[in-house]
């Protein structure tokens, strides 16, 4: 029996796969919800696509069956009628638009959804909320781990997808290790992220579960970098900095996606207790058919360019 995913923030990377993988997959029937004209959109990058990119791509999703669907997303008025017929509500939004989920939570519940899927594809943040130090990314932690409760209290079942590390926004040199580099992390590049929720959402385990996934690589930071050096044939400049150091990089930093994003997911890997599995690969577990990026095409068409655009960003 097909089950109806309803997609919200589909327009970024890991919500355009995430579409595009719910497409042609045999277990689900698909839909979009957008939202109406003029209404706030974030990114974690600070980029979004214009509007006209966003019609092509919904009008291509349309020819290919998916149904758009689209309301006021900050009112539940408008959201219950537009939530009823999901069974899954698929949530993509990036960081910085993390409270967006709220309505969509009591929207959902009113609706009769039957399982919610938060905007958790990072650390595990259950665990990152306790971490010692203060900073933008351990708020949003106790930010993304009050949501879970919001949707436990709905009533809701849930499958929490954390993604690791996203090795697009990790590459500028000198490339900041946590610790020694030798702790193996889960690496999912956006597009990796999308194309593996399906998946997750179609194994019985996911249900009412948390399901650490490496969506492209699970790789010490120095195996990853090393295979980069190997792809790019030079050798790949590295910074080694403890908690301490990071730290206090980051009480020095001048605002901006420095200090308010790389550094502070920084600091909390490097403040993960050691034995304790902030990353894991659940895929490599219960999804062995699932094939990421390969690392080669990932350089080429992902991390290089994206390193190359932060380089100029920071």
């Amino acid at each position: 029996m097909t089950k109806t995913v309803t997609v919200f923030a589909a327009s970024g990377t890991a919500g355009q796969a995430c579409v595009n993988e719910l497409i042609a997959h045999p277990d689900f029937d698909v839909q979009v919800l957008q939202r109406k004209p003029g209404q706030q959109e974030k990114s974690s990058s600070g980029m979004t696509l214009a509007d006209e990119e966003k019609k092509k791509i919904r009008d291509d999703w349309a020819s290919k069956g998916v149904k758009i669907i689209e309301a006021d997303v900050t009112d539940h008025i408008e959201l219950i009628p537009a939530l009823t017929g999901t069974d899954y509500l698929v949530s993509c939004v990036p960081i910085f638009a993390t409270e967006s989920q709220y309505p969509l939570i009591f929207a959902a519940r009113e609706a009769g959804v039957e399982r919610f899927v938060p905007s958790e594809f990072g650390y595990i943040y259950e665990w990152e909320q306790f971490w010692p130090t203060a900073h933008p990314h351990r708020t949003m932690a106790r930010q993304k781990a009050f949501i879970r409760r919001c949707i436990e209290l709905a009533g809701l079942d849930y499958t929490v997808i954390s993604a690791g590390l996203w090795p697009e926004y990790y590459m500028v040199e000198p490339v900041l290790v946590p610790g020694d580099g030798e702790r193996k992390v889960s690496w999912s590049c956006g597009q990796d992220v999308g194309r593996i929720i399906p998946h997750v959402l179609a194994h019985p385990l996911s249900r009412n579960a948390q399901t650490p996934v490496a969506a492209t690589a699970y790789l010490s930071w120095n195996e990853l970098l090393d295979a980069r050096e190997a792809h790019l044939g030079r050798k790949i400049e590295r910074q080694y900095c403890s908690a301490e150091q990071l730290r206090d990089m980051f009480a020095k930093a001048e605002p901006g996606f420095l200090r308010d994003v790389l550094l502070p997911i920084a600091i909390a890997g490097a403040e993960c207790p050691e034995g304790m599995p902030l990353w894991a690969n659940w895929n490599g577990t219960h999804l062995p058919d699932f094939k990421g990026t390969p690392l080669n095409e990932a350089f080429d068409n992902i991390i290089e360019p994206s390193a190359k655009m932060m380089t100029e960003m920071l």
